[in-house]
C-alpha cells in the first residue's frame, strides 16, 4: 500500500524512467477518445502485490532515487549534483559514480559514431533524374 501510494506521487515521467529500470513492459491500452495511453499506476499495481519485502524495500529506495535520472536534452553532459539524493546514495554505499558516468558517456559516444558512419537510404540518381523530367 505505501509503495504503491509513493509511486503514484511520482508522476508521469518517472513513472516511465521506474519502468525502463526494472525492464517492465509499458503496454499501451485504447482511451475513450481513440488514442493510446500508458496506465502505468495499474500496470505497476500488479508488480508491486507480488514484491517479496525485500523487493519492496528496493523499490523504495529506487522510487526515491528515480528522479535524479532525469538527464536534460539541452545540458546532457551535465553532472549530477553532489546534493543529489542519487550522488548521496552513492556516496554511502562507496559507489565510484565518476566511473560509471565514464563509462556510460564512453558506450554513449561509441553508439552515436556508429550511428553517424551507418550510410544514409538515399534515392538512387535514376530515380531523382526520372522525377526531375516529371
Amino acid at each position: 500500500m505505501v509503495a504503491l501510494d509513493y509511486f503514484r506521487r511520482l508522476g508521469h515521467d518517472n513513472h516511465h524512467r521506474l519502468f525502463q529500470v526494472y525492464g517492465w513492459e509499458e503496454k499501451k491500452t485504447k482511451t475513450s477518445w481513440g488514442g493510446n495511453t500508458v496506465n502505468h499506476e495499474k500496470l505497476a499495481e500488479a508488480r508491486i502485490h507480488v514484491m517479496t519485502a525485500a523487493d519492496l524495500n528496493r523499490f523504495m529506495v529506487t522510487c526515491a532515487l528515480v528522479p535524479d535520472l532525469y538527464c536534460p536534452g539541452y545540458s546532457s553532459a551535465e553532472a549530477l549534483s553532489k546534493e543529489a539524493t542519487l550522488m548521496r546514495a552513492a556516496v554511502r554505499y562507496k559507489v565510484d559514480a565518476l566511473k560509471i558516468t565514464t563509462r556510460v558517456t564512453t558506450e554513449l559516444s561509441a553508439k552515436k559514431r556508429t550511428a553517424r558512419n551507418r550510410p544514409h537510404h538515399e534515392s538512387s540518381p535514376r530515380k531523382r533524374q526520372t522525377a526531375k523530367t516529371r
